[in-house]
């Protein structure tokens, strides 16, 4: 099968060698923004353009045959690739421009929730000064500050981490204010946080694994928001904190938007729906939804998967997919990206580096690219952003985390750090604790 992939990051890597496994029978065409060194050796060819050109991308994989396409990133489901390719007669695994709209336009979200589902979201307003913005941080006391659009994962506050007060919070609405018109203002949930992604289609949808991601820059989760610095997922798809009717009901949530969007657009849903949910000591609350896999979640889910990934995705792009297409490995799994010493700031110099995969995969690590391109003489250099990822799989998440910190005692590469705390069982014991008191206080 010709396959068309979009995307350069790591979760396209982390795609790409999924669409890959049998490379005699499947071949690879990426339409990217950049050259990610991982991605260029599974593929045919790359094509370069904007993610943001719809047209641009259906172009090029039409041209280029493909049987299916998959779309990585948001910015192609936002500027509506999915609508030209499947113009174009191209099988494709996403959302539709409109049905995008789930991510790109919290405040529709929200909306939508409300009229066609009618539980899940927190308490929420759009505010359209500082003076509603103040009221509804003195109706429910502490908040979330969400801009409307896509911020890449780093454009969220909330009071109490990186906010301080009303003051610091009002200024930050006021800021997203002057530039959008409108902020979305949330309470702030108190529990801990997951993610439910789905693969969706005509017959409904199939839940995989939940993971936690570890979205602040530092241990203990300290320092500013990112894009995601790692993630880990149990043997039994679940999480210790989490129990059969917090997944009931994140299940039941996904369905029901799933259904509103197939109604409101009048098109099947067909691809990934990523649900960030807080289970709270009153229940599930919907953080927001993701139109596509998330990053770093996706290296998790496709280090599991166990279906053939072209099959399957192909069912998802024509409607056919059910459970039964499914499968994924019954292990656990840690993902740590490695980022510069200043991420999430930017580089103000270049970054150098050396690393050595053969000596990661003999320590059973599987190593994913992404914001890195490929030197002189051999050596890599860091684009600013998450750099490379390194997986581990076994029984339970901190024995892959033990076999990561042998070896990156040994291996880091200089100029680059990384979170200890992921998969780490103190960590994980921690939160399950702290998910019992906050559910027996409820319970008082």
């Amino acid at each position: 099968m010709r396959i068309g992939l979009v995307g350069s990051g790591g979760r396209e890597h982390a795609l790409a060698k999924a669409l890959t496994r049998n490379c005699e029978r499947d071949s690879l065409i990426v339409f990217a923004n950049s050259v990610n060194p991982g991605i260029q050796r599974l593929a045919r060819r790359i094509v370069s353009g904007s993610l943001s050109d719809s047209k641009a991308i259906a172009d090029a994989l039409a041209a280029e045959g493909v049987e299916l396409a998959v779309i990585g990133p948001e910015s192609p489901l936002m500027a509506g690739a999915v609508d030209e390719l499947r113009n174009r007669g191209v099988p494709t695994v996403g959302p539709t421009r409109l049905q995008a709209r789930l991510e790109s336009d919290k405040s529709f979200m929200r909306d939508l929730l409300k009229r066609r589902v009618g539980w899940g979201s927190p308490e929420w307003c759009l505010a359209h000064n500082r003076s509603e913005a103040r009221d509804f941080i003195c109706q429910v006391g502490e908040v979330a500050v969400k801009p409307l659009g896509l911020t890449g994962g780093k454009g969220v506050k909330v009071m109490g981490t990186q906010l301080a007060d009303m003051t610091e919070a009002v200024d930050y609405a006021a800021e997203w204010i002057a530039r959008d018109g409108v902020v979305l203002l949330e309470e702030r949930l108190v529990g801990e946080e997951f993610s439910r992604m789905v693969f969706a289609s005509d017959n409904g949808f199939v839940p995989m694994p939940v993971a936690q991601d570890f979205k602040y820059a530092f241990d203990g989760d300290s320092g500013s928001m990112t894009g995601g610095m790692g993630a880990y997922t149990m043997a039994d798809g679940s999480l210790p904190f989490l129990n059969e009717e917090d997944l009931r009901q994140a299940d039941q949530l996904i369905g029901a938007a799933l259904r509103a969007i197939t109604e409101e657009t009048g098109t099947p849903y067909r691809g990934v729906l990523y649900g960030q949910f807080m289970v709270t000591a009153k229940g599930i609350r919907l953080i927001e939804f993701n139109t596509r896999f998330g990053d770093p979640e996706a290296i998790n889910l496709m280090a599991l998967l166990q279906s053939d990934a072209p099959v399957l995705f192909l069912e998802i792009a024509t409607g056919s997919a059910n459970s039964s297409s499914v499968e994924f490995a019954r292990r656990a799994s840690v993902v740590r990206y490695l980022v510069p010493q200043v991420y999430p700031e930017a580089l103000t110099e270049p970054l150098f580096f050396s690393f050595d995969e053969k000596e990661a995969e003999s320590s059973g690590l599987d190593v994913i690219f992404a914001s890195v391109a490929l030197a002189e003489g051999g050596r890599l250099q860091a684009l600013g952003s998450r750099t490379l990822a390194l997986v581990g799989l076994d029984d339970h998440p901190y024995r892959a985390a033990q076999r990561m910190d042998s070896f990156l005692v040994k291996h880091l590469p200089s100029g680059l750090r990384y979170r200890c705390d992921i998969g780490a069982a103190e960590i994980i014991q921690r939160k399950v604790e702290r998910m019992q008191m906050l559910r027996a206080g409820a319970g008082k």
